[in-house]
């Protein structure tokens, strides 16, 4: 029996059975400059311009790098009018089209997603032929404002103010646009960052990608990353006149190279080469409108992405890229934006700087630098704070000290640890401070901390000792790890806390616990440890306060002329700001320098003797513990072995226990174990 279908059936059945099959067809790979150059238009209400699309130069390498899947995680760093938010239309297309991957991109706020959607990306769903073949239609097709599926993929758009907008997606690529314009915290449940992080695991190649225009130091998510990254990129063009390399830069009025005109005359602009100090005009820099074609260049490890598409290391040697990886682009680059134009709105910006307003210059340095701007706020002054050291050896306790803390601060590759002595008042005294490198995933690597924890130190008053009372060390990097050395020491080693910081600035700097499982060699140990949460702003806080101190006594923070300049450097490195958050006003501890672990050792010591309740001892109990641990000299006694500020004649950091012999003095009688008077 002979079966006929009319002709338009026959069309429909081989359209759909075609339809059907095009997911089973492999695309030809292709980077998202190609792909682009091939297929995406520019639409939409920001475009000036309409039809196909050519990306300029700079923006094909950051087209490459998102991508690029080796490159995990990507921060974009820019200034406006660079197009960045055509570059992540096109990449939404690219994963819709080419690559059909699940995505979400979040915007800062619902309103954000709204505009952005109407004015992005629904021109682009209607006038990309690419895109509107891979979407899904018909009767019962889900299509809103905040969900968009596609024939082999979904494309979540999120306003990223809510927590729950980072729930219960599962994504191959994330992605923030604006990224400095989202809260620090997302109702107390991290960071936007990590939260849209959250969403790629379990992804073959997930991919991460953020950008903005930068905020204010020290609280822009954009910058952090960056700083943060395996490779931080600028973009580099060759000087006409010698034919070395470098970035467009401002530069500044106390650097010969760099931006340079006349006061007063912004069309006279030109660009000083860092090298051999010759001008650049924009008209060099655009021969026939049109961007020099230049090198993306690392500034931390010499590695390259030129015109030829391929990662080279510093040495011209082709490599991997960096699995994170940071870009910093500004206005001066952009064929939309004159030299001139940024001359004078510079100019008229620290006109109103040196009147008073400062809005103009923030809006200069955010939205045409592309960098942060830094405010100025409460700080303590390191080279002051060294001026008065005093002569105490490292490594001995000196007179006045009664009680050892430990604050542990925990890296990749490597432990530090600040041991602080206290008196009565919260007075204290930096006592030695120790850099343990190692691998803290190595059950092996952390002897020779536990070691060190366990030793004593040399009293200067007389031929006395003091152990290590309470330890606190942080468990926000290398967690696991770190539960399971202190489930293994807690018995072992005094007072030993796992902590973690709170930036809340309710919280109290002794906050509560939570008993935490363990995993330890793939079992689960139910309650294996108690986590302690740690109020580190308000830590931050009174150290701000006890510095200002200028006399011994209660809350004074005594210091050694044995300490360097970076160790009080990193005591210092933030600084207290007053900013708006969710809309208040509120003070925000920033960093001035990238290394701080000396303050967080501080404050984890801090953590450990407020943990011990040294800050609620009545008098009674420090009459008694100043008896045990430095009672009165009288003059039959023996003179000081060592005295303070004497030479020590063993060295700065005392042997292990296995190796310290009791003394005979009363003195030494009961301190070879921690003091824990009750």
């Amino acid at each position: 029996m002979t079966v006929s279908f009319p002709s338009e059936a026959m069309a429909a059945i081989q359209s759909a059975t075609e339809l059907g099959l095009s997911s089973l067809r492999a695309e030809v790979p292709q980077t998202l400059s190609e792909w682009a150059a091939a297929h995406f238009i520019l639409a939409g209400e920001s475009s000036h311009q309409k039809g196909g699309w050519v990306g300029w130069p700079f923006q094909q390498g950051i087209l490459d790098f998102m991508s690029d899947d080796r490159i995990e995680e990507l921060a974009v760093k820019k200034s406006k009018r660079v197009g960045y938010t055509k570059m992540i239309t096109a990449f939404v297309a690219y994963n819709i089209a080419h690559r059909r991957r699940k995505q979400a991109l979040w915007q800062p706020t619902d309103d954000d997603r709204d505009s952005y959607v109407k004015s992005e990306i629904e021109p682009v769903l209607d006038g990309v032929a690419a895109v509107q073949a891979a979407r899904r239609q018909g009767k019962g097709v889900e299509d809103t404002i905040k969900y968009k599926p596609f024939r082999d993929s979904v494309l979540h758009l999120l306003g990223g103010k809510a927590a729950r907008a980072y729930r219960r997606i599962t994504v191959a690529v994330s992605i923030l646009d604006e990224w400095s314009a989202f809260d620090q915290t997302i109702e107390k449940s991290g960071d936007p960052g990590t939260l849209a992080k959250g969403r790629l695991e379990g992804a073959p190649y997930p991919k991460f990608v953020g950008g903005s225009t930068p905020r204010v130091k020290g609280l822009c998510h954009v910058e952090r990353a960056c700083e943060e990254s395996a490779a931080s990129v600028q973009y580099h063009i060759d000087c006409p006149h010698c034919g070395a390399d470098h970035p467009l830069m401002w530069g500044g009025k106390h650097l010969p190279y760099g931006f340079k005109w006349q006061k007063g005359k912004p069309d006279t602009v030109h660009h000083i080469c860092p090298h051999c100090r010759q001008s650049t005009t924009q008209a060099d820099y655009l021969p026939g409108g049109w961007p020099l074609t230049g090198t993306w260049v690392c500034k931390k490890t010499g590695m390259r992405y030129g015109a030829d598409r391929i990662w080279r290391n510093a040495t011209g040697q082709p490599c991997k890229p960096p699995r994170t990886l940071g870009v910093h682009v500004w206005a001066a680059y952009s064929p939309q934006r004159t030299w001139a134009s940024i001359v004078d709105e510079f100019e008229k910006a620290h006109r109103a700087l040196q009147a008073g307003d400062m809005a103009p210059m923030t809006g200069f340095t955010n939205e045409t630098l592309g960098d942060t701007w830094e405010v100025k706020g409460d700080s303590s002054d390191e080279h002051a704070l060294q001026a008065r050291a005093e002569d105490y050896r490292l490594g001995i306790v000196p007179k006045g000290a009664l009680l050892l803390t430990a604050g542990v601060d925990v890296q990749r590759d490597r432990w530090e640890v600040t041991v602080w002595g206290w008196a009565r008042g919260l007075e204290s005294w930096v006592v030695a401070h120790e850099v343990l490198y190692g691998n803290p995933a190595s059950d092996a690597d952390w002897q020779p901390l536990e070691q060190y924890l366990l030793q004593r130190f040399p009293q200067a008053w007389h031929g006395g000792s003091l152990g290590i009372s309470a330890v606190s060390i942080d468990s926000s990097d290398q967690t696991q790890s770190v539960y399971n050395w202190v489930r293994s020491a807690q018995t072992r080693i005094p007072g030993l806390r796992a902590i973690k910081g709170d930036n809340n600035d309710s919280r109290a700097i002794v906050g509560p616990s939570s008993l935490q499982e363990v995993n330890h060699r793939g079992r689960k140990i139910k309650h294996g440890i108690k986590l302690w949460l740690v109020g580190v702003d308000n830590a931050k806080d009174l150290l701000l306060g006890q510095l200002a101190i200028t006399e011994a006594g209660p809350g004074y923070v005594h210091t050694s002329t044995d300490l360097k300049r970076e160790w009080y450097e990193q005591l210092t490195a933030e600084q207290r700001i007053l900013t708006k958050l969710n809309g208040k006003d509120t003070y925000k501890w920033v960093k001035r320098r990238p290394r701080n672990e000396v303050l967080d050792c501080r404050n984890y010591a801090l953590h450990a003797a407020m943990a011990h309740g040294i800050h609620k001892w009545p008098e009674s109990r420090w009459l008694q513990l100043e008896q045990t641990v430095q009672p009165p000299q009288d003059l039959f006694s023996a003179p000081p072995a060592q005295g303070q500020g004497a030479q020590p004649s063993t060295p700065a950091a005392p042997a292990p226990p296995a190796v310290a012999q009791p003394a005979t003095s009363r003195a030494d009688e009961d301190i070879f174990a921690p003091i824990s008077l009750q």
